[in-house]
Formats: structure tokens, sequence, C-alpha cells
């Protein structure tokens, strides 16, 4: 196969492995950017909120009954992801993805068909999370590190701008079409989308991959010669509870200010489109630091990047502690400021994992490490919530979340040099 100029022109430094010509991994990448685009976050996560009354509205609940929907799909993708880790690492990443695509197609419709039943509600949003895990990073993102070398950073933050793209555009068309279809017609919607462009993302990833990274047998031949740990091995060792350790504080501290940045400004005085403004420079942060950081991560030593970055959001909980904090514009750099926080993440686990870890087993390694980060997410915002309820303010879990940032931003460093990996026949 040669070199095709359509890869050379639009991403002349994104090289693939020598098994690879430029042209086929600028694909792999963009199939993995389409299929994190129209995947579990963006078409039921980023949406839940948009939806969350007219779904009370239906069963004539409270929001917190509905609420358990996205907060049970959370728990799904914690236990999902080393799930889709550890599958792929014995059936290929290509059946994995794709049976994840089928079943989150399908729980989605069952959410359509939903009656007012709070244990199938609860259920549902389980297996959405548990069952569409193959259709996040920890499914479309673990296949990169067994195809890039040189230039995998840069190729973990392409494909992550997938997620920045659909989280973005997801929720104002479901606020513009909310006029015209029901929240029962929008999932039911989804779940055709997620299965027509999913497979067409899934078409362009694998159909450019070398046969032995995605076929089971030879998936597994592989991975008994790739250089690099066991999960056993590398559960034994300090830095996988380090790395996990880590992201489960920095994505708890940054999301959990991130979900209640709205009411903090609100509480501050400030108009609602201040909160709606700071809202879409957090998206804006993150998205920079998922291209900007990816090409940095494959020219500096990844802890480094990480330490700097999860300053970066220490630096954002400190203007929310002091009187800049009643300034528009400050409240705006905050927010800035935690969305390159948080987007660093996206590229820092894969990065960190393939670099610490190797290929052997790193589907269950990254797995593991991205569920430790979801789980992260998952219990921040709660954690605010319960703080403000019982303080009245969130002036303490800010600092809490400043001394996490730091904490993590010095702790990353002891990861220490990147290990020499030795093959597993050697």
């Amino acid at each position: 196969m040669s070199s095709s100029p359509l890869g050379t022109k639009l991403m002349p430094s994104l090289e693939a492995s020598s098994k690879m010509t430029r042209s086929a991994g600028l694909w792999v990448v963009c199939g993995a950017a389409i299929g994190l685009m129209f995947g579990f976050g963006p078409l039921f996560f980023s949406v839940a909120g948009v939806f969350l009354k007219p779904m009370a509205a239906t069963f004539g609940w409270g929001r917190s009954d509905v609420a358990v929907l996205p907060m049970f799909s959370l728990i799904g993708t914690t236990l999902g992801a080393p799930a889709v880790g550890f599958l792929a690492d014995r059936l290929g990443w290509s059946k994995v993805v794709a049976g994840s695509i089928a079943l989150l197609a399908v729980s989605l419709v069952a959410l359509a068909v939903a009656p007012a039943n709070h244990a199938y509600f609860a259920a549902v949003g389980f297996l959405i999370g548990f069952l569409g895990s193959g259709t996040t990073p920890a499914g479309y993102l673990g296949v990169l590190p067994r195809v890039f070398d040189k230039r995998l950073g840069m190729a973990l933050g392409f494909a992550m701008i997938g997620t920045g793209v659909g989280g973005f555009f997801a929720p104002i068309a479901a606020n513009r079409l909310g006029v015209m279809m029901d929240w029962r017609h929008w999932f039911g919607a989804s779940a055709l989308v997620v299965l027509v462009l999913g497979f067409v993302a899934h078409r362009l990833m694998f159909r450019n991959l070398p046969e032995q990274k995605y076929f089971a047998a030879d998936a597994r031949a592989a991975a008994s010669v790739d250089p690099g740990l066991t999960l056993g091995e590398a559960v034994r060792g300090y830095r996988f509870w380090l790395l996990a350790i880590v992201m489960f504080l920095i994505s708890s501290a940054i999301l959990g200010g991130f979900v209640h940045l709205a009411p903090f400004v609100s509480d501050r005085g400030l108009g609602h489109d201040v909160g709606a403004q700071a809202a879409g420079f957090v998206g804006a942060g993150l998205a920079i630091a998922r291209v900007g950081l990816g090409a940095v991560l494959d020219r500096v030593f990844a802890p480094f990047v990480a330490c700097a970055a999860f300053f970066v959001g220490a630096m954002g909980f400190a203007i929310f502690l002091t009187g800049a904090a009643h300034v528009p514009a400050l409240i705006i750099l905050a927010a800035l400021l935690l969305g390159i926080s948080t987007g660093s993440e996206g590229d820092l686990i894969p990065f960190l994992a393939r670099k610490y870890f190797g290929n052997r087993s790193f589907g269950s390694i990254y797995g593991c490490l991205f569920g430790a980060a979801t789980l992260g997410g998952a219990a921040g915002p709660f954690l605010y919530g319960l703080a403000f309820d019982r303080l009245g303010s969130y002036a303490l879990v800010h600092e809490v979340s400043l001394v996490a940032c730091v904490v993590g931003a010095a702790a990353i460093l002891l990861l220490g040099r990147y290990p020499a990996m030795k093959a597993a026949a050697e």
C-alpha cells in the first residue's frame, strides 16, 4: 500500500507505525474521532440534563428520581471500561467495539420505551454505561497505542476532538429538536445514529489496521510477545496505583467544580449569561488541551506535562477562592483553566499507560485507569453537592480541590523515568 498524498497534506506529522502508511493512520484517527462523536458521551450523557425535566414531567417524578439515570450510567462505565480492555486483549478490539456499538443502540431503545419504574430506570442507566463503554475513549483510544509510536500523543489528541465536538453540538441539537420530538423519540433516533455512524467509524478504523491488530487469534498471539506488563504484574507495582489515585483525585476535583460552576457563579450574584459563557470556555479549554497537549506529549516527558496541567487546574480553583471570583472575566479565565486541566486526562491516561506498562495487556490496564477517572467524575459532583448542602458554601470544597490538584501534580512526578520494556517471549 503506497502512501497517499491526502494523508501527507492533512496531517504530515501524524506518522503511524512502520507497518502502516500515513494515510492509513489518518483514517484510523478519523474513525476514532467519529466513533467518539457519536458514542455514549455525546449522544447520551451530554444530553441527559437537557431531558431531565421532560422525563420527570412524563412520570410525575422529582428530578432526583430521574438523576439516577446518568449517575448509574457512570457507575456502569466505571465497571465497563476495565471489562472492555480485558475482552479486547483476548478477543481483539474490532469485536469488542462493534459489540459495544450494537449493545449501546439496544440500550437506548430500552430507555426510549421505559415505563414509570424506578428500578427499570436505574438498571437501564447502568446498562447504557456498561454496555456502551466500548464507544468511550476506553474503546476507541485503546487501539491507537498499538498503531502509533512517535506521534502517539498527537494521534490521541486529534481523536479526542470527537468527544469535544459531539459534546458541544449534541445538547444544542437536543434542545432545538426538543420542540419537535419528546425525549422518547430522541433516544430512539439516537439509537439509530449510534448504530449507523458507529459502524461507519468502526469500518474506517479497522479496515486500515493490520489484521493482527484486531482479529482474536492474532490479538492473543501478539499480546504474548508484545513488550510490557500483564495486568497482574502492573497492579503489583506502585505506578499503577499512583496513576489510578491521581486520576481519581483530579477527575473528582475538576469535574465536581465544572458541574457546580453555574450555581457557583449564580451565588456570586453574576448573571446566567456569565455561567453559560464560563461553561463554554470549559469546553474551549478542553479542546485546546486535547489537541495541544497531544503534540506536547510527543516531545516532553509526560509526567512534566501532567504536573503542569494539574497545576493549571489549581490556579483555576485559586481564582474561585479570591475576591476575583466576582469579576466575570476572571471567572471565565478560571473556567478555561479548569477545561485545560480536565482535557489533559483524556490524552494522559492512555499515553502514560503505554509508556509505563507497554502493550502486552494495554487494554486491561488502560481500562482500569480509565475506570478510576470515571469513578472520580461520578464522585466529584456528588461530593460538591454534599459539601454545599452541609456548609452552604463551595469555599471548603474548592480549597480541597486546589490541594488535590497540587498533590496530584507533585505525586505524578513519582512515576519516574519510562521503564525499558522487554517482550514476554524474551
